[in-house]
């Protein structure tokens, strides 16, 4: 756990109140009316009464807020392993609850074949490795059970020069040294995986693809664990 939070830290930059600022200010941008509309499509359409919700690398437990008033009658679980997140986490309906967990190797004892729908907004790019979170959000789900991925995949190293550094001031202007140097190493960190990366670890784990949405520096991915077949 202390390698991975000491890891969380340095990949948002070393300063823990900064970026849980920066994360809490975005939510509401990042979960506007067309991701809600997405959300009760793709993720709400699976939700059964008394089913678990599960959101990974859950902050300060914005989004476990917002599900858990959403679907008052199931339990919404938010996992986190940021300190600096949990000090701050938000005061929570009865109906939810936040968990300290290492999401490169889950260990918290969630009910296997309960959970219906899964988000990881964000989170993927962070992990050392995805492997053991695919395996254990495929045993964490029901049959049928959903899993969302929001994350960064990998792009030319021009575009993301020039959306962290807009109109070529990289070049024309008198950038720190170490911004330079926090910015590549950024660019290594938000640069692991293709969507095919992602797919092909997913399908490995026995999720089948349900859709799948490209954004210009992102993807968003809905997987289902498959339903028995009949006999």
């Amino acid at each position: 756990m202390e390698k991975t939070q000491a890891q969380i830290l340095k990949h948002h930059g070393g300063d823990g109140d900064y970026a849980r600022e920066m994360i809490t200010r975005s939510y509401d941008r990042r979960h506007d009316v067309d991701f809600w509309e997405f959300w009760n499509a793709q993720m709400g359409s699976v939700i059964d009464h008394d089913d678990l919700i599960m959101d990974l690398g859950a902050g300060i437990g914005q989004f476990v807020n917002d599900l858990a008033l959403r679907y008052a009658q199931n339990t919404v679980i938010g996992i986190e392993a940021a300190e600096y997140m949990l000090v701050a986490q938000l005061p929570l309906p009865e109906n939810a609850r936040m968990l300290l967990d290492d999401l490169n190797d889950p260990r918290n004892s969630i009910s296997e074949g309960k959970v219906a729908a899964v988000m990881a907004n964000m989170l993927v790019h962070e992990l050392n490795q995805p492997v053991k979170l695919f395996q254990r959000v495929f045993s964490w789900l029901k049959p049928g059970g959903r899993f969302c991925l929001i994350d960064l995949v990998r792009q030319p190293l021009e575009s993301y020069l020039e959306h962290k550094f807009p109109e070529e001031s990289l070049w024309k202007e008198q950038v720190d040294k170490a911004a330079i140097e926090d910015v590549f190493q950024h660019f290594l960190e938000h640069n692991r995986y293709h969507t095919e990366d992602l797919i092909y670890m997913l399908k490995a784990c026995g999720f089948e693809v349900v859709e799948i949405t490209p954004g210009s520096r992102t993807v968003r991915l809905v997987v289902e664990k498959p339903l028995p077949l009949r006999q």
